[in-house]
């Protein structure tokens, strides 16, 4: 009994922190940007930093970030989640569908109007970043988002696992539907790329961490997660914002690279578009299908973050000799976070203002949408 008492004013602290944390975490995240143009180094150095690990050689520090987010999250999976998601196949089909649907269009409709906003020489390699965008899978890191949001858990690590599964037959077909015109040998090395972090970097990077979260939340209970929960909290906020610190420190060297602001403008535009637009499909599916609020916030996380990393692994590997796609690419990283530190904040004061009203009978509809 003394043992527990003495833990509980850690707990208590721990909690209050966490929960500090997470109300101000949009300006916490702006602040995280401000640093990395004042001190980019340190982030460089996260970034590149690599580990190596036995039997799979060296492993960039930024893949074990995103691992502990897949890990927190799955550990404060709730069954009733699970059952729900379950009942509702169709939410994560419909989920799938538009989340590449969405930004293809957007795409698309980016290609008709940037003649007649710019110059070719000016919007050159930009359509292609922001269609290497749309074709990647669900961020990783928006389970992170999904579990401090406290979204539905289950529904967002299927986001992400199945796009990923799915990823090395869409990403070079919607591609080419978007009409990015690859050839032959661009094709089969994108689709080499990508069936690699398809095959043992998926296993080891997201369905490891995320069963080992699972297990984890087995094995010790659910009263003992519940205690566990500060903690895992405090652990995906940090996490979160040392991978922007490090996203935004290679994003800043991008911009302070000479690029004109006309330049920088329409990028910024592209990336925040592909934000909104899932934020906005997302929004539809759920009054089409009447979903909670916490399917809302796992479909609206996962829906506007894309896997900008594996962008920038395919950037890199075929098109080092155009920036501005790799400036689009980074752009939407950063957008992707501060739309999911918006996303978040409106959560948080929707029920801060659910919080404050008085009590009264409601409905079983209402129950069920707010669960």
């Amino acid at each position: 009994m003394a043992s527990f008492e003495s833990k509980r004013p850690a707990h208590a602290a721990i909690t209050r922190i966490a929960a500090t944390l997470h109300r101000f975490f949009l300006p916490a995240l702006v602040a995280t940007y401000a640093l990395a143009g004042i001190l980019p180094g340190p982030g460089t150095v996260v970034r590149e930093f690599a580990v190596k690990l036995p039997g799979v050689g060296e492993q960039r520090i930024s893949m074990l970030l995103l691992a502990v987010l897949l890990f927190c999250a799955a550990a404060v999976i709730e069954w009733s989640q699970v059952h729900e998601f379950l009942e509702r196949p169709s939410t994560l089909l419909v989920g799938l569908i538009v989340a590449w649907l969405g930004p293809a269009l957007l795409v698309m409709g980016f290609s008709a109007l940037l003649p007649w906003l710019a110059p070719h020489d000016v919007t050159a390699g930009m359509i292609v970043g922001l269609a290497l965008v749309a074709a990647m899978p669900v961020a990783n890191s928006s389970a992170g988002w999904t579990q401090n949001a406290g979204g539905n858990i289950a529904l967002s690590l299927s986001l992400i696992i199945v796009s990923i599964i799915l990823s090395p037959l869409v990403t070079p077909n919607l591609l080419k539907f978007m009409g990015w015109a690859l050839s032959d040998a661009d094709t089969r090395r994108i689709e080499l790329v990508v069936t690699q972090f398809s095959g043992w970097s998926f296993t080891l990077w997201v369905i490891l961490p995320s069963l080992a979260g699972a297990l984890a939340a087995t094995l010790l209970g659910t009263e003992r997660i519940a205690q566990l929960k500060p903690w895992l909290r405090l652990t995906s906020l940090v996490t979160i914002l040392v991978l922007n610190y490090a996203n935004a420190s290679l994003a800043i060297d991008e911009i302070w690279s000479g690029e004109p602001n006309s330049v920088l403008m329409l990028a910024a535009v592209m990336a925040v578009a592909v934000c909104l637009i899932g934020i906005a499909f997302a929004t539809l599916q759920a009054r089409a299908f009447g979903l909670s609020r916490g399917n809302w916030s796992a479909l609206a996380f996962g829906l506007s973050m894309k896997h900008t990393g594996l962008a920038l692994v395919l950037a890199g590997e075929f098109l080092k000799d155009q920036p501005r796609v790799i400036l689009v690419v980074l752009l939407t990283t950063l957008a992707q976070h501060l739309a999911a530190g918006a996303i978040d904040l409106r959560l948080q004061m929707t029920q801060d203002s659910r919080d404050q009203e008085p009590s009264g009978p409601r409905s079983s509809t209402e129950r069920v949408r707010e669960s």
